[in-house]
């Protein structure tokens, strides 16, 4: 996968600055996008990086695309519905890099029994409890509410994180200096609960996505994990898998 000098893939950079355009109305709703040659040409990248930035802008429904038509500016902005595509954890970390986590509220907090295994840890453990809402560029509406519960010796790490830049795991790395070695994700089909409801100005136990995601160290353990509840009326989570050889 391409990357830019900030080391995100190039097709989001590229996805990004064409959004911006058509957001500014660089191109109007109704006409074409320069062909694929021309904006290999433009950005000095290869085809399939031009075609997957152009899937990106698909996603956000703002371009059409049809074989031997070209690709049409279907939307002036994003949709309402928010489409999260990942297909490596450089995407996933991407992901948190172009939307914002608005903290409301900073707790320690003990385990209680239904996060326990979620997380995982002990009943009663000491757990710092970060809870907000996640927001993208522009948009008017968040994408989901957000817990974060980061383990206990991180807290020192955590005293200015309602201010601070980048996503709180990348916070925790860069100033406690241990690594993430992986992500762990699990999709489930939960009601909402109180707390995210009242974020997103939904009923309590109003239908959704919830995203469990643990961030885990080289020994195995957790060192924080994310809960997000997406409203199901307005996210789609797209894979694609390709067939090895």
């Amino acid at each position: 996968m391409a990357l830019d000098a900030s080391g995100s893939p190039l097709y989001q950079r590229i996805a990004q600055t064409l959004q911006a355009e058509i957001e500014a109305g660089a191109f109007a709703v109704g006409s074409m996008l320069p062909t694929e040659s021309e904006l290999c040409a433009r950005f000095d990248v290869s085809r399939h990086t031009i075609r997957d930035a152009l899937r990106v802008l698909g996603e956000l429904g703002m371009v059409s695309r049809r074989r031997g038509s070209g690709t049409l500016i279907a939307a002036g902005a994003p949709t309402t519905r928010y489409v999260q595509a990942m297909r490596s954890l450089e995407e996933l970390t991407q992901y948190a890099h172009d939307t914002q986590y608005e903290i409301q509220r900073v707790e320690r907090v003990a385990i209680t029994a239904d996060v326990a295994l979620l997380i995982p840890a002990p009943i009663d453990s000491a757990w710092m409890r970060l809870e907000g809402i996640r927001w993208r560029p522009h948009a008017a509406e968040p994408i989901c509410a957000t817990a974060v519960f980061v383990h206990s010796r991180f807290a020192e790490h955590l005293h200015d994180v309602t201010s601070a830049e980048g996503p709180v795991y990348d916070l925790i790395e860069r100033r406690s200096g241990e690594r993430i070695a992986e992500v762990v994700q699990e999709i489930s089909a939960e009601p909402l609960p109180r707390f995210a409801a009242r974020s997103l100005g939904l009923r309590t136990g109003a239908p959704s996505l919830r995203f469990v995601r643990r961030y885990i160290d080289d020994s195995g353990s957790t060192m924080l994990t994310s809960m997000n509840w997406h409203p199901a009326e307005h996210f789609v989570y797209r894979m694609r898998l390709k067939r090895d050889g």
